[in-house]
């Protein structure tokens, strides 16, 4: 009876830890983050379906953006946290890191979305000065077609610093102005890195161009599994170099 008994212990501990077990509890976790994600974006993600597009519409499409980088936050929260997790607990994790996370991501944001509304707007008059002079706007003359390489080269500056920003703000609790810093740092000093983030960027906007903004967000918990993959570096270093032992 006790040898049957031990059996049963044994195959009950063992069930659910086996190969297949284990594939299915990460495409589970995946699954919901993915579908968190999905719903922490749908007030900004739902009225952006509706504008036209228009360089006029910037500072609207600014304000629909802001609600991403909360939830890009809380799902590298709760990426990371499948590892440390007791439990097959993916909402709980995701719900966390957004409740940690999402003033400190939305500051992080701000430039970004500061950068949509200005530069979209300043994209709109790009060779169209003349026309925008007749209505009356102000614009007198021309905007020189440099501008538009200027806003490109800028906005790509200010998306890998915003992506390092939300990754360093996803683990860590820094002051916003030494997030800020830090993530200017890194640009630099972890440049693998930020080579890394500018093709993952790349690959976004062609997804994004060639297959739209469902696509986008359908895949989205994969492509914050790569940011945070690739990030691995740049995380390791803020903790060995900045975080004292017990603080994370």
């Amino acid at each position: 009876m006790s040898g049957e008994g031990g059996d049963s212990a044994a195959s009950a501990k063992e069930f659910g830890e086996g190969p297949l077990a284990r594939v299915t509890n990460v495409v589970y976790w995946y699954l919901v983050t993915g579908l968190l994600m999905v719903v922490a974006a749908l007030p900004g993600a739902v009225p952006m379906q509706f504008l036209e597009s228009s360089p006029g519409n910037a500072p609207v499409l600014a304000l629909c953006l802001a609600p991403l980088g909360p939830a890009f936050a809380a799902g590298l929260y709760g990426l990371r946290d499948r590892r440390r997790s007791e439990g097959l607990t993916p909402a709980r994790s995701f719900f966390r890191g957004y409740r940690l996370n999402w003033s400190d991501a939305l500051w992080m944001t701000l430039p970004g979305l500061v950068y949509v509304a200005i530069g979209g707007l300043g994209a709109g008059v790009v060779g169209d000065g003349g026309a925008l002079a007749g209505s009356g706007v102000g614009i007198i003359t021309a905007v020189p077609g440099v501008y538009l390489g200027l806003l490109i080269v800028l906005g790509v500056a200010v998306v890998l610093w915003t992506m390092h920003a939300l990754v360093i703000v996803s683990f860590f609790s820094f002051r916003v102005r030494d997030v800020a810093r830090l993530a200017a740092y890194y640009l630099f000093a972890q440049w693998r890195v930020t080579l890394g983030g500018l093709l993952l960027v790349v690959v976004a906007g062609l997804v994004l161009l060639t297959a739209g903004d469902i696509v986008v967000g359908a895949l989205g918990v994969v492509w914050s599994a790569a940011v945070l993959w690739n990030h691995a570096a740049l995380v390791s270093d803020v903790e060995k170099r900045f975080v004292r032992p017990g603080d994370v």
